[in-house]
This record gives C-alpha cells, sequence and structure tokens, in this order.
C-alpha cells in the first residue's frame, strides 16, 4: 500500500504529465527503442499496433479524462509496471499492444489497491468502447498480480525516488 493517504494527492491531472506517462511506459517496456524514436512517425508492419487501438499517448488520455484518474495512480502504474518488467527476462520483446493491455492492468490495479471507491473494471470497458469484456480485463489484471508475486506496497520514499527519476516534482501529485 502506498503509505500516504490518497486525500492528500491532487485530482487533476497536471498539464504534460500523460505525455510523460506515455513516454515512462514506453521507455519501461521497450527500453531497446531507439532514443530518437518519433512515436509520430508510421510504424512498420512489425510495430503496427491493431487497428482498434490508439496510439498510447491518446489511449491514456482516453481512459484518464473518462474515468477521472488521479497523478498517484499513474505513478503507481507506472512503479507497478517497472517492477513488472524487470520480473521479465532479460531480452524480453513486449508486443506493440501489450503496452495498453499493461496500462489498463496497472492502472486498475494502483486504483483498487489505493482506493475504496476505486477505478472499476466497467468503467474501463465503457471508457476504451468495449475493446476487451470485463472477463479480458480481470484475466490481465490477475496475470500482472502473478508476475509482482502480488508485491504492490509502495514506500512513500519510493515513490519519492521515482518521481526524482523521472524528473516530475512531488507537488504535481501530492497536495503537500
Amino acid at each position: 500500500m502506498l503509505l500516504a493517504p490518497t486525500t492528500l494527492c491532487l485530482d487533476q491531472i497536471p498539464p504534460g504529465f500523460i505525455d510523460k506517462t506515455s513516454s515512462c511506459f514506453d521507455a519501461i517496456l521497450y527500453p531497446n527503442l531507439p532514443k530518437s524514436y518519433d512515436i509520430t512517425s508510421p510504424c512498420t508492419n512489425a510495430q503496427r499496433r491493431p487497428s482498434h487501438l490508439p496510439d498510447l499517448i491518446p489511449f491514456i488520455q482516453l481512459i484518464t479524462e473518462k474515468c477521472k484518474v488521479k497523478p498517484v495512480h499513474l505513478i503507481m502504474a507506472l512503479i507497478y509496471v517497472q517492477r513488472f518488467r524487470s520480473s521479465l527476462p532479460s531480452g524480453y520483446q513486449a508486443e506493440p499492444e501489450a503496452a495498453h493491455r499493461i496500462f489498463v492492468a496497472s492502472l486498475l490495479v494502483a486504483s483498487k489497491f489505493s482506493e475504496d471507491h476505486c477505478l472499476s473494471t466497467k468503467q474501463v470497458v465503457l471508457a476504451t468502447g468495449d475493446v476487451w469484456s470485463i472477463k479480458e480485463i480481470t484475466r490481465m489484471e490477475l496475470a500482472l498480480l502473478r508476475f509482482l508475486q502480488w508485491n504492490l506496497n509502495i514506500q512513500p520514499d519510493e515513490m519519492l525516488h521515482f518521481l526524482d527519476t523521472l524528473g516530475i516534482d512531488s507537488h504535481t501529485i501530492f497536495a503537500n
């Protein structure tokens, strides 16, 4: 658990935060992607996402806006994704649509773990236009939890260190 009440967290997503979040997901999930990679350039056939999924930035924007996601949940999700990535064998290559699935699963796990009135799977299904069923999303969450060995605790100093590493001012996440 995050050992700070999420009531001390800001509810609004700061400007530029979605872009930073998307970049972090890409950096964690695709560590071998060239630094000069342009996310707006056309993908090769090997990189092309399935046609029913938008690029990651619009997808994250869609979910965060429709589901009123708190910035702290995005950061918690990123920490979970980093833990997930470190549990994979070296050289593992994620499929292009994996980022969307892992984003959804990690965000739901973060919200459910830290809030009494959390983001629901049904909300995400509706927000994404039924890209996945409730059953599929539940499976994604359970798979992520198994990779994380159900370790969802995040110490405050771990959160602050993670924010500092990303160059994010903690005041954009926490009220105090």
